[in-house]
């Protein structure tokens, strides 16, 4: 497994879309209000996977959480932003569940922009930014079942494919099934 270069992610990919300059970044410890922000303006994927409003400490979570065994230098938290305003993120995990693998966590734009294409050009800054990390050569990630009819066409559009892996899912009052999905990196 090589080290994570911070370097090459802090400016992966300026876009100009609709007049309006996009920049991905890395979401910083202290930005964590604008994570909260944008998971709050999605009130439904909240409802959908918890069953109920986006809890209060919800932006903070999202930045330190981790799967069991794994250290934080494997946690990217990449944020698109239009000047300082978080539009949307995604929370990847390198080299898990193996050395080359990538699991994206999270993917959420703001509620308010969704259908602009944001979480597209999110994913296209992610797949970037596991470029740079040659042994990396699938990314993965879970859609949990009562999720699965809005963001099952996100993901197949995006090229990803069922794997046949599924596990339990429990948070909130949502007791369900989270299904794995993957893709190449360079595919």
């Amino acid at each position: 497994m090589l080290p994570l270069d911070r370097d090459k992610i802090g400016n992966i990919t300026a876009l100009n879309v609709a007049c309006r300059m996009l920049e991905t970044r890395l979401i910083r410890p202290e930005e964590a209000a604008e994570v909260q922000r944008v998971l709050e303006s999605n009130a439904g994927y909240s409802q959908r996977v918890s069953g109920g409003a986006t809890a209060p400490d919800a932006g903070q979570a999202v930045l330190t959480a981790l799967p069991p065994g794994v250290d934080t230098s494997r946690k990217i938290d990449l944020g698109l932003w239009e000047d300082e305003r978080l539009v949307a993120f995604a929370d990847v995990i390198l080299f898990w569940p193996d050395p080359t693998t990538a699991h994206i966590g999270l993917l959420v734009t703001d509620g308010t922009r969704e259908g602009q294409g944001l979480g597209r050009l999110t994913h296209k800054a992610v797949l970037e930014m596991l470029r740079a990390h040659p042994p990396i050569r699938t990314l993965r990630l879970s859609v949990v079942d009562t999720n699965a009819e809005i963001a099952s066409p996100f993901w197949m559009a995006l090229g990803y494919r069922l794997t046949g892996e599924a596990v339990p899912y429990s948070s909130g009052s949502v007791e369900s099934i989270a299904r794995v999905w993957s893709r190449p990196v360079n595919g």
